[in-house]
């Protein structure tokens, strides 16, 4: 009797385990061919020939083996304490149990290079709660997810595929609610799918964070700087709201803090704004769940010095000009050696009469008529009075360039000319390891002016040439000639952006925006503008000096004298040639 009990129960425990396993296995297929369907409709697969998929959380079998069957797809399968690695996605199929699974999973995930919110999701939860709906909501827009989701979730015996759907056409993404849309059952069997209001940014506001950094941002006057100019354009072609607000974080002293960025960039990464401002660079060290936009400028980084003193003027008469003087003096030596020893006059006593000639002395008619023919020394004879006319010219031409000219000690013009010299570098900048030695000096103004006031020639500083150009007016003397310069070369470049929350709804937009606002030119048109307002800053203190020009200006009257001089050779020759055809 007690065996046919037993036996009893466990054929009845074996019938519910099978029917149970039989459901089970129903609701998988069921769960499977809908993640397939919506896989299928994606509208990446129509312009792809192959894409990265990852899958989170999934370890059904047939799920797994459904998915691999589909042509043109690459899955990457992780659970979701996954290592951080370089992956490009553009559709994940994530798995959960329930709400929060869900919300840890993804609060892990987001920390991948490759984050992409921007992607398709499908999203399956096993167990949805009574609120569990509008929770999902919140959390996917935490995560800038909803531009592309399907949210399947177990309802009985049967799947529901909810979507998002906005309240009217072209209403704010943020205004966007997961809607019970569908029923896998349904959509599978191809029914008619009731209609999704899609949403933009139209009508959106965001909100911004970004520091006080003329000339990209300002907040001291009505001013704008470029990247708020950009913006504003921006906000003003997509009918968004943005709001900028300054940042500065001070310490218990009021002194602010050096990592300023860094501690914005962390807001934008803990989703607390939707992005930065302020003269960001394109750079791999901000990395994260941010991601940048299509550089608006390319700047560069310039080593900038200090102008060297004027030399004394015949300190720079030698330096310049003392390889002129001994050529002119060689040929001087060499060509009153010819003189004498050709003989061109038949006595000793006229070697005076030889060294005048050479000094350009114009010759009366007694030294003409005792002057031998032949061609050979009238070619010798024409030679020594170009000569005798070219060396006082060529000395007075050299003088007056020099004095037209003020010269300046040593002056560096390439990198490697700083090997003496001493780096002052801003204590932003992240690049102060490639020195070997160097000292903060602060702010790039603050560099600047150190290297300007410095008595010591010997230091520079590394700026971009954005901030050298807007702070010139402070880099002058009392008659605002500007007394620093910067080496032509650059020491790198750097492409300005603005930086997002990953996967923002601003990003594309904004991207297709700069695209088009830099080929108008207006972004240059505007920075030209605030280059020239702060040279107009600059007031003189004294009368201002006269300024020496340079040799160029005056080509003309050099033109006219040489005209003059080849006309007076000429009529000697002229004379010489007329002299010796009488005495014949």
């Amino acid at each position: 009797m007690d065996v046919t009990i037993l036996s009893l129960t466990a054929l009845s425990i074996l019938i519910t385990a099978s029917g149970s396993i039989t459901q089970d296995q129903g609701h998988v297929e069921t769960l499977t061919n809908c993640v397939v369907k919506v896989l299928q409709e994606l509208e990446y697969l129509k312009y792809e020939k192959l894409i990265d998929i990852t899958v989170m959380n999934m370890n059904n079998d047939l799920q797994l083996s459904a998915l691999h069957k589909m042509a043109g797809m690459r899955f990457i399968s992780r659970r979701f304490l996954w290592d951080t690695g370089n992956i490009n996605n553009a559709i994940y199929i994530v798995m959960s149990d329930d709400y929060q699974e869900l919300a840890n999973g993804l609060n892990k995930v987001t920390s991948d290079k490759f984050w992409n919110p921007s992607a398709g999701f499908i999203i399956v939860i096993q167990k949805m709660e009574e609120n569990s709906l509008n929770d999902v909501t919140g959390l996917l827009h935490t995560y800038n997810i909803f531009q592309n989701v399907s949210l399947i979730s177990r309802d009985g015996d049967d799947y529901l595929i909810s979507k998002f759907n906005f309240s009217k056409p072209g209403s704010c993404l943020k205004s966007g609610h997961l809607i019970c849309w569908t029923r896998c059952s349904e959509y599978c069997s191809s029914k008619m799918l009731p209609p999704l209001n899609m949403g933009s940014i139209t009508g959106c506001r965001y909100k911004f964070l970004a520091q006080n950094l003329w000339p990209f941002t300002n907040f001291d006057s009505n001013i704008r700087g470029t990247e708020q100019y950009i913006m504003a354009l921006f906000q003003k072609h997509y009918k968004v709201r943005i709001d900028i607000q300054e940042f500065t974080k001070v310490n218990k002293y009021g002194i602010p803090v050096e990592d300023q960025k860094q501690i914005m960039l962390k807001k934008v990464k803990n989703n607390e704004v939707e992005g930065v401002v302020g003269g960001y660079a394109i750079n791999d060290a901000y990395s994260g769940n941010i991601s940048h936009s299509y550089p608006m400028t390319i700047d560069h980084m310039f080593y900038v010095l200090a102008r060297s003193n004027y030399t004394e003027q015949w300190v720079a008469v030698l330096n310049q000009s003392l390889t002129t003087f001994l050529v002119i003096g060689v040929i001087f030596i060499i060509f009153c050696v010819a003189s004498i020893c050709l003989s061109i006059f038949h006595t000793r006593k006229d070697i005076t009469g030889n060294v005048l000639i050479v000094f350009g002395y114009i010759l009366n008619r007694n030294f003409v008529k005792r002057t031998p023919s032949g061609w050979a020394r009238t070619f010798i004879f024409s030679s020594l009075l170009f000569t005798g006319f070219l060396i006082p010219y060529t000395i007075q031409a050299s003088l007056y360039s020099v004095t037209t000219r003020p010269a300046r000690a040593f002056e560096p013009k390439h990198p490697t000319d700083l090997k003496d010299y001493r780096a002052f570098l801003y204590t932003e900048w992240q690049r102060k390891h490639e020195f070997d030695e160097y000292t903060e000096c602060g702010t790039r103004l603050n560099c600047l002016l150190l290297v300007k006031n410095c008595h010591n020639k010997t230091i520079f500083t590394v700026v971009s040439g954005v901030h050298f150009l807007v702070h010139q007016w402070r880099l002058t003397d009392n008659h605002c000639q500007l007394v620093m310069y910067r080496l032509k070369e650059p020491y790198v470049s750097i492409y300005r952006a603005v930086y997002f929350r990953r996967g923002s709804a601003l990003l594309d937009p904004f991207n297709d925006f700069i695209l088009r606002l830099i080929t108008t030119g207006i972004v240059k048109k505007h920075s030209f503008d605030i280059y020239h307002r702060s040279q107009l800053k600059c007031k003189p203190i004294h009368q201002p000096i006269h300024v020496a020009l340079p040799l160029r200006n005056f080509s003309k009257a050099f033109l006219i004298l040489l005209a003059g001089y080849c006309l007076s050779l000429l009529t000697f020759i002229c004379e010489v040639y007329m002299g010796s055809q009488n005495n014949s």
